[in-house]
């Protein structure tokens, strides 16, 4: 558990150099705003996860985003693990262990998605952007030190509006950290609406 906590907010601790932007073309910027509008659109969501560690290891567990800002990842395997956020600090808790590691948010390549009126074009570094007939990639890091690791998002493009009132479905995201290692996070059973308790998104021990 100690390992899956020390891989996981390792890249919270390393500062990296940030590389130019991609060049845009008019269809890319399209598909940028499309990210935003699905990612401003999030009020509250809720599912399932597995995560792939860059050990191989899986670990799973329950998500819930409520925006801006708050997200927690309850694991249950390992089931002592925690990671939330109250829209300022990152916590890292084991409850087992009982300890609590905390960071700012800020540092988190998770802030520039979950942070208020979300605009990556102004918020972070567009690295790369693929199309697929059914799928969307979009890579981005922070545009200064602060902001560690590189996250590659993938988006089904479904005919029609869905629930989250665009075309696009947030169903993966890698990181990669500033040790090179990279963390694959797979969502399911994903609603939209849900409200989760105040108290999900508290940054401290015994939750």
């Amino acid at each position: 558990m100690i390992k899956i906590i020390i891989t996981s907010i390792a890249l919270l601790l390393i500062q990296v150099t940030p590389s130019k932007s991609s060049f845009l073309d008019p269809i890319q910027l399209e598909a940028v705003n499309a990210v935003n509008a699905y990612l401003n659109n999030i009020e509250h969501m809720e599912g399932d996860f597995i995560q792939i560690n860059p050990d191989t290891s899986i670990s799973e567990g329950r998500f819930y985003i409520r925006r801006p800002g708050k997200f927690r990842f309850d694991y249950t395997d390992p089931d002592s693990l925690l990671v939330v956020s109250d829209s300022v600090w990152l916590g890292v808790i084991d409850r087992e262990l009982d300890t609590l590691d905390r960071y700012p948010i800020r540092y988190s390549p998770h802030y520039v998605l979950f942070k208020d009126n979300v605009n990556l074009l102004k918020d972070a570094r567009i690295l790369g952007i693929d199309f697929y007939e059914k799928f969307l990639v979009l890579s981005i890091e922070g545009l200064t030190d602060e902001e560690i690791g590189e996250i590659t998002l993938h988006f089904h493009v479904r005919d029609n509006i869905t629930e989250s009132n665009t075309n696009l479905e947030l169903y993966e995201w890698y990181i990669i950290d500033a040790q090179g290692l990279e963390t694959n996070v797979k969502l399911s059973n994903v609603i939209h609406g849900k409200i989760a308790e105040n108290s999900y998104f508290l940054v401290k021990k015994n939750k």
